[in-house]
């Protein structure tokens, strides 16, 4: 008898659930921290990625640009054409918003260049971008790319247009969070009059080869885990049209895993002590990276060490966790994406104008730091996180709806306001109101699962009751 789902796989949803928010939500608190903008329409712009995405994944359905269409899913030369110019202008788009002309010619780089190379490398790369959306059209990767691209371009607009207009003024914060819900009305409908109120859908091929045979990326997979008095024995299987198909049965022994534990503790700890001990730039980040492939590779050679094993006839306990492949790369996905911000705002010239920006505007202009470019920046990174979480929310749900970003807004705040209105808080907060929402409707019997943003904000409550400021504010 196969075992049921319990608090693991409760928990494992919620890291699936946190990340989607944490997509949207980075994005938000990034406006909010330094464009001190309570950008209410951040959920639309979800909704407008997701909606941007169907262009090159489903063009023959889109108003208007069918008539560019040859076929289902297909284009002819003009439309491939459009989708190029449009592809090229978002890369040289987000460029520009970084200063114009003179950001083309390279001002934004940090280091002295002909402006004609700076020019060269920009038409290259959005020629690249360009190449690579009309040549993988209509793949999911392509739609992927095209979203993030275009929204790259599109969403800054709103600063330099709407809310620098009144920021210039100095209203008040209740006066710019009426001009957000404005703007999400806007994006909202104007979505709905282009591509009309019906729910959409991706047409993606989500079976990828694998080991020698097919793996379906949106399937479920049963993850059983068995313990026992002599190990740890883990069972993956799917089930399909009723049959259920073993794929892969992995053992350990207690003395394996003890083995295993202590040598990744012990090669995280010499990466750390060798980074600590290494001057220079180069030689920590060197040391981080060589500990993290070693530990990989030290987790992949276990995990196929185990691999032949059986399910044993009685057990400890067990437990079992319902998933997917495509749920497993949202977490990675979204672990990427934050690690690549984390990497501007800590290592970069300009990720370090940001913080500053964030401490204190006026300071940062005293500095002779240029707070437009940083402003721009983060309505920049707000688009692309957008543009990511809009279409992976259409992908994990099977539909897009007009309401697909705004359904999530509320949850993505409580992330915000949780973590203490901070980017690295809203992702804390996030994965908090992820768990929070999974693990609330499990641990509470008859709760159904309308009640997960409730639960969420019943968390979200009691945190604040005993730190007002969030769980990083103030640090």
């Amino acid at each position: 008898m196969a075992p049921e789902t319990g608090l693991l796989n409760a928990v494992t949803t919620g890291v699936v659930t946190g990340s989607i928010v944490a997509l949207g939500a980075t994005g938000l608190a990034l406006v909010y921290d330094i464009a001190e903008v309570p950008n209410f329409a951040h959920g639309d712009l979800l909704t407008l990625g997701a909606y941007t995405a169907l262009l090159v994944n489903k063009p023959d359905t889109v108003p208007l640009f069918n008539i560019l269409s040859t076929g289902p899913q297909q284009v002819g030369v003009a439309g491939a054409g459009v989708l190029f110019t449009l592809s090229a202008a978002g890369v040289l788009g987000t460029v520009y918003h970084l200063g114009g002309v003179p950001a083309l010619k390279g001002s934004w780089w940090g280091v002295d260049v002909p402006d004609a190379a700076a020019l060269g490398v920009h038409a290259g790369i959005a020629a690249l971008v360009g190449a690579g959306v009309v040549l993988g059209a209509p793949s999911f990767e392509a739609a992927l790319l095209f979203s993030f691209v275009l929204l790259g371009a599109i969403v800054p607009l709103l600063e330099s247009l709407v809310f620098r207009k009144f920021r210039e003024k100095d209203v008040e914060l209740a006066l710019m969070l009426i001009v957000s819900l404005a703007v999400a009305f806007i994006v909202r409908f104007g979505i709905q009059t282009i591509f009309g109120g019906e729910i959409r859908f991706y047409t993606v091929e989500t079976t990828v080869p694998f080991l020698g045979g097919e793996l379906d990326v949106t399937l479920a997979k049963f993850f059983d885990f068995f313990v026992a008095s002599d190990g740890l024995t883990v069972s993956i299987q799917e089930t399909r049209g009723g049959t259920t198909n073993q794929l892969l049965v992995m053992g350990y022994s207690w003395l394996e895993l003890a083995v295993v534990a202590i040598a990744v503790v012990a090669v995280a700890y010499g990466a750390y002590r060798w980074r600590r001990g290494t001057a220079g730039v180069v030689g920590p980040r060197l040391a981080a990276a060589l500990g993290g492939v070693c530990v990989l590779a030290l987790g992949g050679a276990v995990f196929w060490g185990g691999a032949g094993g059986t399910v044993p006839d009685t057990s400890i306990y067990a437990t079992r966790i319902r998933t997917s492949p495509l749920r497993m790369g949202i977490i990675v996905l979204a672990l990427l994406m934050m690690s690549g911000l984390h990497y501007l705002l800590q290592a970069t010239t300009l990720g370090k104008a940001m913080r500053a920006t964030s401490d204190n505007r006026e300071l940062a202009m005293v500095r002779g730091i240029n707070t437009r470019r940083v402003m721009m920046t983060v309505w920049i990174v707000s688009g692309l996180f957008a543009a990511i979480g809009g279409v992976m929310l259409g992908f994990l749900f099977s539909s897009i709806t007009i309401n697909l970003g705004f359904n999530l807004l509320l949850a993505m705040f409580a992330g915000v306001i949780l973590g203490g209105i901070s980017v690295y808080g809203a992702i804390l907060g996030s994965y908090v109101v992820g768990l929070a929402m999974e693990v609330g409707i499990f641990a509470i019997p008859g709760l159904s699962a309308t009640y997960r943003i409730p639960v969420a904000f019943v968390v979200l409550l009691a945190v604040l009751l005993i730190k007002p400021e969030g769980l990083v504010g103030g640090s």
